[in-house]
């Protein structure tokens, strides 16, 4: 039976995909607000010259 044209086949579907890119998005926003403090740590930072790449991505 289709609810609105959306049947269990597509549900089969959708929800393990819609988990996976919701995951995914709040993975790269950690990631991103973790980028603030690289290279500021007083145990594993360093100096940076300029022009040098971070020491993580």
């Amino acid at each position: 039976m289709a609810v609105f044209g959306i049947t269990m086949r597509y549900a089969w579907f959708a929800v393990p995909l819609s988990g996976f890119m919701i995951g995914k998005f709040l993975d790269d926003q950690e990631t991103l607000r973790m980028t603030n403090f690289r290279d500021k740590s007083s145990l594993y930072g360093r100096l940076v010259k300029e022009g040098d790449q971070p020491t993580w991505p």
